[in-house]
Order: C-alpha cells, then sequence, then structure tokens
C-alpha cells in the first residue's frame, strides 16, 4: 500500500480542515480515530497529524492516552501536533499540562524563533485561531518557537525528532494557518 499521511482524529470538530489542506496539496491522507488506532495504520505513515480533542488533560487520567500514543516514541517519522496533539507531545516528553487563560478566537502569536523554517512566509506577529484554556509546558527536549499573552507555549519543536507542536489551530486559520501546516509539510519531506 502506498504510504500516506495519518491524521489522528482526537475528537475535534475541526479534524476534517486538515484532511482538506493535504487534498488541496494532493497529497495521500488517511483518518484514524485515536481509540481505533492500530500499528499497521503508523506503521505505513509517512507523516503523521494529531487534531485536537474536547478533552482537558489537566482534569483528566492522561495515562491511557499517552499508552495510545506512546508509539511515537520508537518511531523517527514527522509528527505535527495540534492542540490536544501538541499537549500530547509534550507530555510524552515530561511535561505537564494546567489550565491557563481561555482563549477562544484570533489572538497574536508571537514568534520568538522567525528564522524557523516553520513560519516561512509568515508575518512575526501573525494571528491564529485559539481554542483552548490549557496548555503544556515546554519539556527539556524541546525548543519554544513562539508564545502569546494566553499560552506560554504556543509553537514548539523538538530537538532531534521531527516533531513540531502548536496550541493554536492553523487548519482553520485562513492563509497563514494554511501555509504554516504547508511549511511543515514541505520542511518534513
Amino acid at each position: 500500500m502506498e504510504e500516506y499521511h495519518l491524521i489522528i482524529d482526537c475528537g475535534s470538530t475541526k479534524t476534517i480542515h486538515i484532511a482538506e489542506i493535504l487534498e488541496a496539496e494532493n497529497l495521500p491522507w488517511v483518518i484514524r480515530k485515536l481509540d481505533e488506532l492500530l500499528p499497521i495504520h503508523y506503521q505505513q505513515a509517512k507523516k503523521i497529524l494529531i487534531s485536537g480533542a474536547p478533552i482537558l488533560l489537566s482534569k483528566v487520567d492522561n495515562q491511557p492516552y499517552l499508552e495510545k500514543l506512546s508509539f511515537l516514541r520508537d518511531i523517527n517519522i514527522p509528527v505535527f501536533g495540534i492542540c490536544f496533539g501538541h499537549q500530547m507531545l509534550g507530555l510524552l516528553d515530561g511535561g505537564e499540562v494546567s489550565l491557563t487563560t481561555e482563549a477562544r478566537a484570533e489572538e497574536t502569536i508571537h514568534q520568538l524563533v522567525p528564522e524557523d523554517p516553520i513560519f516561512n512566509g509568515i508575518d512575526q506577529n501573525a494571528l491564529f485561531h485559539e481554542d483552548h484554556c490549557e496548555s503544556v509546558s515546554l519539556p527539556n527536549g524541546f525548543i519554544k518557537l513562539a508564545e502569546s499573552n494566553s499560552c506560554d507555549n504556543e509553537c514548539m519543536k523538538h530537538k532531534q525528532k521531527p516533531w513540531y507542536g502548536v496550541q493554536f489551530h492553523p487548519e482553520v486559520t485562513e492563509g497563514v494557518g494554511h501555509l504554516l501546516i504547508k511549511n511543515w509539510l514541505h520542511l518534513c519531506s
């Protein structure tokens, strides 16, 4: 079977928009629900994108989610986490999730490392759609790339693995959000 981009659907209503961006780029993709994820699904994946979720990780037992995504530690393919996906990447590397200021609108994302290729073509203080009330601390294995007034860790990348995470929602931010995902797709080719 042909390699594809695996979208792990963690229950977000925005997941389909990730698929629409991949479709527009003529890239093969498959959506799999987190609770139905099997090894064969990620063994054939070229890249993995993890969606947001209607789950407050600071209020639930994280262990079932960590177990379901623990395979990420053992593979070396590009991973892009959005919101819940971002938080899970942080938790897998020792970060902690806590409640933050609620943000449910567009917000300025302040790039701390604007020369990172994930931000190619994006203004240093661009607006992105937010939909969160918690955040993950920066784990030791990551570099913080951006922050906002509501969240200290808006964007991060792993120091050795091809992992990126964003707390905001580029999949529903027209223009710059779609560009950010395309930048990730190309820099991880």
